[in-house]
């Protein structure tokens, strides 16, 4: 159809007139808004409570494992909002977490079979402590799944570790760790045989089948390097002691008056114990070896008075240690709260009143219970708060939180809910200072009548509850997808100190420069055989090398570091249909390895976005048939007269570009340094970012000038291009180093 100007401003006309009636909203007030919402005051109050304004910043950090996902998502306390989801047990393409080699492998040696598991089953985790209180350095999970451990590094928020238990096949996906980090404890769940050999069940589930707590080394490095905490789990260091076929549940680690117990859940079949486990008694004993892990034998332990248990009325949902060690407490129909000191003198004075299956002595309930309250209904959770004494519990049936006493025993508060509370959090709860200004609140259920439908499967919900005074209030309910939530942590923010980029050629697994690690102007192919090995750098807006050619059949690897100093610059890395997928922060390193097994021409590219010319960030992979023979012409291409004017002038037209950025940049530096720049660290930082962008553009000026001489218009074209990129990398960095200063010495925050 022919479109005319007298169509267009009769169509014009038409919008004008629909548009007639219908109310702008835009400049709308607080009054107008609540009015037509039907907000109450006490609404309005909930969301400014939660509301983080731009370039505010949330107080905690917290940490939540996705269940079967195998992944943690990291959000923010009080506004809810998730930052980023980090590959753990199971990949995670974003950050190419299991696509690139460095994970991939890191992930293949946490399997006893050598291959990738695909998912994980992480509920419970635990931040590193130093003297009982969060430090900030690390993070642990365990994988119910798998029978795996993983260590994340919160300085760079990266899975560093993952390692496959060389015992148990079913691990309680929970991690706890000492008051500073010595040990990290990880236990068994269901029973099973350590040899990976089927038995008689009927005849041999006592002696054939065990079940254990293990103790893993962490070795902490205190010392910060540039790329982080180097800590690691030793595993040749580590120890577990053998226990009989219980099933094992939730545990907790003493700290202060509870220092060196270990107390935890066991069952076997109608009866229900706390387990208490002197661990230090036990991390010190003589040990035998089984799959190559140090164990210590239950004969040895209980010669050694160090463990014993404590009959439960009925199975319980979760135990915990109070901040300062003093009790812990077990909940089911029934919040029992036991007294450490109690069960201290026991264990010394060897006061058991029997034994249980494995010989395992007991101690009597009523000679270490303080005392027993009952909420109304069945208790999933407790958390505790900074005020002394006082304990939250979710009392699932009834809808209700209540805060109590657990040293009176009383009541001393509660919120109806419109939803079944279950797994319980305080920011820094589970450390000897706890805060006291939110509880966040697990909604497993999920009614759909408060949230929209989005298929049969719901997410995960968390509501956010203020804590802080006399009476409590439901702020917030934060969906999580791809989630199925169990527990969490949280952290003040202030206390993790993240950092912006690696040493160049950093290897981010491991912490240690990569023998890979590429520089500018070292780019090169190596060939060995069938082997192709590719050295190449990422920097605003350039792969390099452009071209790669290689042969079907070919066994591939690019090898590829991020030069960018700048902060958040990171590149992607794809080459079309062959699957592989890398995240490069700035100073990093990783390879990514696969098969040329398909011929043609595969564009490789950029998947970040990070710049104007972003789009740049191109090259292509050629695979050659199998058994290729290149037919005819050999050497470079000669230009017509006419391509090389051509050439000429878009040369020519560049160096003006190059003029009139140069002048853009020497404006920025000389408003720099007249307001003293190199009094703000992170302005001086993008300065200096800036100033190696110009430093690197010294090699592209020096060959475009030295071909401009030589009349090879395109060669010089080509590389007044590539200076032209280093000089609008300085220049954004410039500016945005202006920006910053600017709002610095404005009083922006």
């Amino acid at each position: 159809m022919l479109i005319t100007k007298r169509f267009l401003a009769l169509s014009l006309v038409f919008l004008l007139l629909a548009s007639v009636g219908v109310p702008v909203k835009a400049q709308q007030t607080l009054k107008d808004v609540k009015k037509e919402r039907g907000l109450s005051d006490a609404n309005v109050l909930a969301a400014v409570k939660t509301f983080m304004p731009r370039g505010g910043r949330d107080e905690y950090f917290g940490f939540v494992g996705t269940g079967n996902s195998g992944t943690m998502i990291v959000y923010g306390l009080p506004s809810m909002r998730i930052y980023k989801y980090v590959g753990v047990f199971s990949p995670e393409p974003w950050q190419g977490y299991g696509y690139d080699d460095e994970s991939s492998l890191m992930l293949k040696k946490g399997s006893l079979d050598d291959k990738i598991d695909w998912y994980g089953d992480m509920r419970f985790p635990a931040l590193s402590e130093t003297n009982g209180n969060y430090d900030g350095k690390h993070l642990f999970y365990s994988d119910g799944a798998n029978s795996r451990i993983a260590m994340i590094d919160l300085e760079d928020f990266e899975t560093k570790q993952v390692l496959s238990h060389p015992l148990f096949i079913s691990c309680y996906p929970e991690v706890a760790v000492t008051p500073n980090t010595d040990w990290v404890v990880q236990t068994s769940q269901f029973p099973s045989t350590w040899n990976s050999r089927s038995v008689d069940l009927k005849k041999n589930y006592d002696s054939k089948l065990k079940s254990g707590i293990t103790f893993w080394y962490f070795h902490n490095v205190k010392k910060v390097t540039k790329t982080g905490h180097a800590g690691r789990i030793l595993k040749e260091k580590s120890i577990t002691l053998e226990l009989p076929p219980y099933t094992l549940g939730y545990f907790d680690v003493g700290k202060m008056a509870g220092d060196g117990l270990l107390v935890g859940l066991a069952d076997k079949g109608d009866n229900h114990y706390a387990y208490v486990v002197d661990y230090k008694k036990i991390v010190g004993m003589k040990t035998t070896e089984i799959n190559g892990f140090a164990v210590v034998p239950l004969a040895k332990a209980l010669k050694a008075d160090a463990i014993a248990l404590i009959p439960l009325p009925a199975k319980a949902n979760i135990l915990k240690i109070t901040p300062k060690g003093k009790y812990f407490i077990t909940v089911d129909d029934q919040t029992n709260v036991f007294d450490f000191a109690k069960v201290k003198k026991a264990l010394a004075g060897k006061t058991f009143s029997g034994k249980a299956d494995g010989g395992i002595p007991v101690i009597d309930t009523k000679a270490v219970l303080h005392g027993s309250v009952n909420f109304g209904g069945n208790v999933i959770d407790v958390a505790f708060e900074y005020r002394p004494d006082i304990a939250y519990a979710s009392v699932h049936n009834a809808k209700k939180i209540v805060r109590w006493n657990y040293k009176t025993l009383k009541k001393t508060g509660e919120i109806t809910l419109d939803f079944m509370p279950s797994y319980l959090m305080v920011p820094q709860g589970l450390t000897e200072t706890p805060q006291s200004n939110y509880l966040a609140v697990v909604d497993k259920e999920v009614d759909y009548k408060h949230l929209q439908s989005v298929g049969p499967v719901r997410p995960s919900a968390q509501h956010l509850i203020d804590i802080s005074g006399d009476k409590m209030y439901d702020l917030y309910t934060m969906t999580l997808p791809q989630c199925n939530m169990y527990g969490s942590v949280a952290v003040l923010r202030t206390i993790i100190k993240p950092i912006i980029r690696y040493p160049t050629g950093t290897n981010s697994r491991t912490g240690e420069i990569s023998p890979f690690k590429t520089v500018a102007g070292k780019e090169k192919i190596e060939r060995k055989g069938n082997r192709v090995h590719i050295f190449g750098t990422l920097i605003r807006s350039h792969i390099t090398p452009e071209i790669v050619q290689v042969n079907q059949g070919d066994i591939v690897t690019f090898h590829l570091t991020n030069l960018e100093l700048a902060e958040d610059e990171t590149h992607g890395f794809t080459v079309d249909t062959y699957g592989k997928h890398g995240s490069f922060e700035p100073g990093k390193t990783a390879s990514l390895t696969f098969v040329a097994n398909r011929e043609g021409a595969f564009p490789y590219y950029c998947t970040e976005f990070c710049s104007a010319l972003h789009l740049e960030m191109e090259g292509i992979l050629m695979v050659k048939p199998k058994n290729y023979k290149a037919t005819g012409g050999s050497g470079e291409i000669q230009l017509t007269a006419k391509q090389l004017a051509g050439y000429k002038k878009d040369y020519e037209d560049k160096l003006k570009v190059i003029a009139q950025t140069q002048d853009v940049i020497n404006s920025v530096v000389k408003w720099l340094k007249e307001n003293h720049y190199e009094n703000y660290p992170y302005v001086k930082a993008l300065v200096v970012d800036a100033v190696a962008q110009l430093n690197k553009a010294a090699v592209p000026k020096a060959n475009y000038e030295k071909f401009a001489k030589q009349g090879k218009w395109k060669q010089a074209f080509l590389w007044a291009e590539q200076y032209f990129q280093y000089q609008v990398k300085a220049a954004d960095s410039g500016l945005r180093a202006k920006k910053l200063l600017k709002e610095k010495l404005e009083g922006i925050k």
